[in-house]
């Protein structure tokens, strides 16, 4: 008898031991998938966020910076104009704060030429090898004003694009005009085409001028450098908040 209870009562200790480690890698399994899901959630939360703060951008620039983001690749950014464009370190620095530099790379091209020397020059095929998914160009048109008229200054630029297209097909363009100055004449005209062309071939266009003061106000002046030859500290910093809050979708944050 004694034997008996022996032999039944390690029988029993063999079944709950059993059951312990059974029940204790069921535990642990659990917690092993629990943070995955988790890690899971949260990336899609993180991708959603990020779709939101893009949300002003051409769509086929938000498709692209979704599948970045679903690759875990960062998207590129060319800024590419004249050397007035010195708003570019803090539109850049407004970007890597809002989305991540790990999410975010920009690069700046600046050439001070005309549209007219950058296409001889071939320096296009710079700006093509940043592979950059969406480039936003002020197309030189103060360094055109005066010695090239708007027809040529656009068959310039709708080669400067093309050339980078070929490149890389899945690039978005974006244009704007260059700083405004007061009682432009002619240079207004200029802008006037630019736009225009942007609206007939479909590319968004950023209309920095309307949060200057008007180009036939005085005021104007107190944003330029002495003899209009570009933005002082007070036209970068409008400039920049105006591509910031283009770029950076507010509602978002």
């Amino acid at each position: 008898m004694k034997y008996f209870l022996t032999v039944t009562w390690g029988i029993i200790c063999v079944i709950v031991l059993a059951f312990g480690h059974f029940h204790w890698n069921q535990k642990i399994a659990v917690k092993a998938v629990e943070p995955l899901f988790t890690q899971q959630d949260t990336n899609e939360i993180d991708h959603d966020d990020y779709l939101e703060l893009a949300s002003n951008w051409p769509e086929p620039a938000k498709e692209q910076l979704k599948l970045a983001l679903e690759h875990n690749l960062p998207f590129k950014i060319a800024f590419v104009g004249s050397t007035a464009m010195d708003w570019e370190k803090n539109v850049s620095q407004s970007l890597s704060d809002s989305f991540g530099s790990d999410r975010i790379h920009t690069a700046q091209f600046t050439y001070d030429q005309t549209t007219k020397d950058l296409i001889a020059e071939n320096k296009q095929l710079e700006i093509a090898a940043e592979k950059a998914q969406l480039v936003v160009i002020e197309p030189f048109l103060f360094n055109d004003n005066g010695k090239l008229k708007i027809n040529a200054t656009l068959a310039n630029v709708t080669k400067l694009m093309e050339d980078i297209k070929t490149a890389n097909p899945d690039t978005t363009f974006i244009l704007q005009p260059s700083y405004p100055i007061y009682l432009p004449q002619y240079y207004s005209v200029q802008v006037e085409g630019l736009k225009q062309f942007a609206a007939e071939n479909n590319i968004t266009y950023l209309d920095h001028w309307t949060a200057w003061p008007a180009t036939d106000n005085l005021e104007l002046k107190e944003y330029l450098t002495e003899g209009e030859n570009g933005p002082n500290d007070n036209g970068n910093q409008v400039w920049a908040q105006f591509l910031v809050e283009y770029f950076v979708n507010k509602k978002a944050d």
